[in-house]
């Protein structure tokens, strides 16, 4: 499970994006220098365009606007939701069988219908695809293999998976989900699978089958995943044309589509107009003349989701902060998404009449990445708690906040973020900085008497601007004064990604000598998928999780327990209790200095209108859609 963030790459020449991307109609309409196409400055690359594949912050941004799924987040809303491919729902008192009814009508941009077929489909395909996301949908759902009485689940045989995969394949590759045969027909509406289809307008999920289900002496005891409605809003659940993927390579096992991932037909607001994946390029999306939501999203209005467009989006790829900062000024740019925003920055923008720079809640810098140190208990000296206590309290946590960031960031308690349902229950206060406990603890460990000053500690930090890097620099002021010296090493994101898995011979990365390691120590993030706990907590609590696994490398069986045992429960007392237990363990032993929760912020003209802000939305920061956005 890897958390969805951001690629950062160089730009080249950004005339030539304006040029070729968009034909500038320039009218002065007060601060900005036009109003349609509006234009957005976008330092990050969509990782791919396919709904099934995407797992980054700039490939959710640029799919929502074309494909849909089933419901949605509610406005500004983390924790309701709204109807989108569905009108409505309802769930059994078990939470086991949840019940969407379809919208009719809806169509995909050529013409091509949406009908619990695809639905059905579009679900099958993107499990099958094994993709980044695969894991969101299976915590609920796995495949099937048409067996009412045994339905195949996570802890099934592999050789039944396999061939029930290769026969769902060689299905979603040759059905007409336009209009399928009676027996094709009878073979979705067959029950105990995941996804049962009902009728034509209609779909049942039915949830328990995945990672979370359990097998006992041969039975299986399905365990809904709690958080439901907020998985399904993620791309990898939305529907897409079997048509069109027929047409363009089909449905491999386990493989991208390649021409999925730089091509976009869907059932929503915008169609991809344009495309150009390379540093320098960016893509348009012009409205959708044949969106179903012209009729119905005004009986809706309180539903954004499923408004028609306003206006063109431009998306420009450049990645540098001056000119995107030149752009915002001068008015070509009508917003930005910066990959991160420091504070000289923010005081420059904050500085002109013509921006808004808006400093958000917590929960948006939150969702954006919560950030903190490893230390990896199974290498010394961090394999003592004494040690592990030491650091946390020699670090000067203000000095961070205060001259890094500008005062823009958060002290946080770990495993679930701020902001977010069951953070800290207990209100525990986030480990402080004292010197003279640091010292003790230091004299309590292997390193007393400066045992360990010999050591070169390798510290990885992303290089991602000054802010982390005048990070790392008080780090090693500051671990220096308990005789612990490390060696701040700057690192890419993807050599932080690679240094969280194995690598060929199965050993930790972070481990080895690879992109300048080994690294006993570093930054590590995470980057919400959806707003729950639980999303947090399988990666940076579990023993095999992204954020933890290589890192921190911490194995508690109990914490193991609590985290799964949370992720199946609705019952809000057992969930206070299973994240109260779970963060009082990892505090105690002091598994990561949890660091910094940095301030996110939004930034566009104030000709700008309509913009809808979400802590889950991946456009132009914390917008779901650009639907609903037009300038004066």
């Amino acid at each position: 499970m890897e958390p969805r963030w951001r690629n950062v790459i160089v730009l080249a020449i950004v005339v030539v994006v304006i040029i070729s991307l968009v034909t500038i109609r320039v009218a002065s309409v007060g601060c900005l220098r036009q109003s349609n196409p509006l234009i957005i400055d976008q330092s990050e690359i969509p990782d791919s365009l396919d709904p099934g594949e995407t797992f980054s912050t700039p490939g959710w941004a640029a799919v929502q606007q074309v494909y849909e799924g089933l419901v949605n987040y509610n406005g500004s809303s983390a924790t309701t939701f709204v109807g989108v491919l569905a009108q409505n729902w309802t769930n059994s008192s078990s939470d086991l069988q949840w019940n969407f009814t379809l919208r009719t009508g809806v169509t995909f941009t050529n013409g091509d219908p949406y009908n619990a077929y695809v639905q059905w489909y579009s679900f099958y395909r993107s499990l099958l695809l094994a993709g980044g996301p695969q894991f969101i949908l299976e915590e609920n759902f796995y495949s099937t293999d048409f067996n009412a009485s045994n339905p195949l689940n996570f802890y099934s045989n592999l050789t039944n998976i396999t061939a029930a995969n290769t026969t769902l394949v060689n299905d979603l590759n040759t059905w007409n989900f336009d209009n399928p045969t009676p027996s094709e027909i009878a073979m979705m509406e067959m029950p105990n699978q995941s996804f049962q289809v009902l009728n034509a307008s209609a779909i049942e999920l039915n949830v328990g089958y995945g990672y979370l289900s359990s097998v006992v002496n041969g039975t299986l005891y399905p365990s809904p995943y709690t958080y439901l409605l907020a998985s399904i809003s993620a791309p990898n659940s939305y529907a897409v044309d079997p048509n069109v993927v027929d047409a363009n390579g089909g449905v491999t096992i386990g493989a991208p589509n390649d021409w999925m991932a730089s091509n976009m037909v869907g059932t929503g607001q915008y169609v991809l107009s344009y495309y150009n994946g390379l540093p320098g390029g960016g893509y348009s999306l012009t409205p959708n003349p044949t969106f179903w939501g012209k009729t119905i999203g005004p009986t809706e209005p309180w539903n954004n989701m499923i408004q028609p467009a306003n206006t063109t989006i431009d998306v420009v790829f450049q990645d540098s902060v001056d000119i995107t900062t030149n752009d915002l000024r001068t008015g070509y740019a009508a917003m930005a998404s910066f990959a991160y925003i420091g504070p000289a920055t923010v005081h420059v923008l904050q500085g002109d009449s013509c921006l808004v720079v808006q400093e958000l809640p917590t929960i948006y810098g939150s969702t954006s990445g919560s950030w903190w140190i490893y230390m990896n208990q199974n290498t010394f000296p961090f394999n003592n708690l004494s040690v592990r206590a030491a650091v946390a309290h020699a670090v000067d946590y203000q000095q961070i906040i205060q001259q890094a960031f500008g005062g823009y960031a958060t002290q946080w308690v770990g495993p679930v973020p701020p902001s977010y349902p069951y953070y800290d229950p207990q209100n525990l206060t986030p480990y402080q900085y004292n010197l003279t406990l640091a010292k003790e603890e230091i004299q309590d460990s292997p390193c007393a008497n400066n045992a360990c000053a010999g050591l070169t500690l390798k510290y990885a930090y992303l290089d991602t601007g000054i802010d982390w890097f005048e990070t790392a620099q008080f780090l090693a002021s500051d671990l220096k004064a308990i005789g612990l010296n490390i060696l701040p090493t700057p690192i890419s994101l993807d050599d932080l990604y690679s240094e969280q898995a194995l690598n060929s011979v199965g050993v930790c990365t972070s481990l080895t000598n690879a992109n300048g390691g080994p690294f006993p120590l570093g930054q590590e993030f995470y980057t919400s998928d959806y707003v729950s706990p639980d999303d947090w907590t399988q990666n940076d609590a579990v023993n095999t999780g992204s954020a933890n696994m290589c890192m921190s490398m911490y194995n508690n069986a109990t914490v193991n327990g609590l985290v799964y045992a949370a992720a199946s429960t609705a019952v809000p007392a057992n969930l206070t209790a299973d994240y109260t237990n779970m963060t009082s363990l990892m505090y105690q032993n002091y598994t990561d200095v949890w660091l910094v929760v940095p301030t996110a912020f939004a930034v566009y003209s104030t000709d700008m209108h309509g913009i809808i802000e979400n802590p889950m939305g991946s456009a132009e920061p914390f917008a779901m859609l650009f639907d609903t956005q037009w300038a004066t």
